[in-house]
């Protein structure tokens, strides 16, 4: 049973603590514990049912409650699905055979090709360097 002090709101989800001594009668709704730390609780038992919850909780859920907020049930695990992998050797990386060509030096005419070139200021430009 679950019990509450009525003091300091205090719970005891797994009812009376072992060594407890009770100091008043059963005949009330609270009764008075004394515990082995010498603390004194007045514990009060609650019983909630499913219907007084539907009144008590019509409109909002309570936080706490667990009627309201039930514990999540524990989800069963299933056995790890082992892989088993076979062991490849390593593919040989291929070879990429790279033709070299001779390096050409191509001689550059000072003269313009055409009359188009000769009149752009760059072609001016380098005529004038190549003077020099």
């Amino acid at each position: 049973m679950k019990y509450r002090c009525v003091t300091c709101e205090q719970e005891f989800p797994n009812g009376v603590p072992d060594g407890a001594v009770q100091l008043t009668s059963e005949r009330h709704r609270v009764s008075s514990y004394r515990f082995t730390d010498g603390t004194v609780h007045n514990l009060r038992q609650l019983k909630v049912s499913a219907k007084q919850h539907q009144h008590l909780h019509r409109m909002a859920k309570k936080v706490g409650c667990e009627f309201c907020f039930p514990p999540p049930k524990p989800e069963p695990h299933p056995e790890p699905v082992v892989e088993q992998t076979q062991v490849q050797p390593p593919v040989p990386e291929p070879q990429i055979m790279v033709e070299e060509k001779p390096e050409v030096m191509a001689e550059i005419d000072p003269e313009p090709e055409n009359e188009l070139t000769a009149i752009t200021s760059l072609a001016a430009a380098f005529r004038r360097v190549n003077r020099k």
